[in-house]
């Protein structure tokens, strides 16, 4: 019996695992930066504890409440004074934290992402999310509020992470996107996941999934007016091993489905 049939015991044959499909799908990401290097920011949520986070020269030390440890950071400036941060929250790994922080309007979205007993797999996926709204420091923020959103369903998008990994989304409802690879280790593969939609700003969102055949999550920051997204895949190798991954892709609006007056999907 192969790993894959082990982990993913409803996959059809041929189906790949997470660790299949990840090599080199950080080809387009943007690159890490370490501006944040030797500073502290302090960030406060609408419904969670205040989180302190210093960036050391040898990593980052966080502190959430009861909380504290610390882990390597991965940072990428996204665009001017906007940045995208991610680090594992304890030492298993099975949990980790992205931020995304525009540092003139002070506004701050956050998502923890924790992987799942089989047993407390919910609707079939083994991946959790929370999202959280803040600031930063004590300052009032200006800008638009990050906020759930309904503005991405209909698109058809395509997205290149890389010249072996071309893939097609479908917005489908405020629950769900629908996928399938075009080019790469999952050509022909497609699936409907579970998803999560939140305007950051104009034109810039921040979206996540959460597979259902294998256990994977992702968070992604998409700028539409840069054609760019920046994320993070986390999930379990076929070695059973956690692993958070680096990703990113050249992102196009390919069409858009309007739907006819009275029919509104979920």
């Amino acid at each position: 019996m192969s790993p894959s049939s082990v982990l993913n015991p409803s996959a059809e044959p041929g189906w790949k695992n997470y660790d299949d499909f990840a090599r080199g799908i950080d080809t387009n990401r943007l690159p890490s930066t370490r501006h944040w290097q030797g500073k502290v920011l302090n960030l406060k949520f609408d419904e969670a504890e205040p989180l302190r986070l210093d960036f050391r020269h040898d990593a980052l030390h966080w502190t959430w409440g009861s909380e504290k440890g610390e882990s390597p950071v991965d940072e990428v400036c996204l665009s001017n004074d906007r940045y995208f941060f991610s680090f594992s929250l304890g030492e298993q790994t099975s949990e980790c934290l992205i931020l995304v922080i525009n540092s003139i309007t002070r506004r701050v979205l956050a998502v923890r992402c924790s992987i799942l007993s089989p047993e407390q797999a919910l609707g079939g996926s083994r991946l959790a999310q929370k999202f959280l709204c803040g600031a930063l420091g004590d300052a009032v923020p200006t800008g638009h509020p990050p906020a759930l959103t309904r503005e991405l369903i209909g698109y058809r998008t395509l997205n290149v992470y890389s010249p072996n990994h071309y893939y097609e989304h479908f917005y489908v409802n405020t629950e769900r996107y629908a996928w399938q690879n075009l080019r790469g280790e999952q050509f022909g593969h497609g699936d409907m996941d579970y998803a999560t939609y939140y305007k950051f700003e104009p034109d810039r969102y921040l979206f996540t999934f959460r597979e259902k055949i294998i256990p994977v999550c992702s968070v992604f920051f998409f700028d539409y007016l840069s054609g760019r997204c920046t994320g993070i895949f986390m999930g379990i190798a076929s070695s059973g091993e956690v692993q958070i991954r680096p990703a990113g892709a050249l992102i196009s609006k390919m069409s858009f489905n309007c739907y006819p007056i009275g029919v509104v999907p979920l």
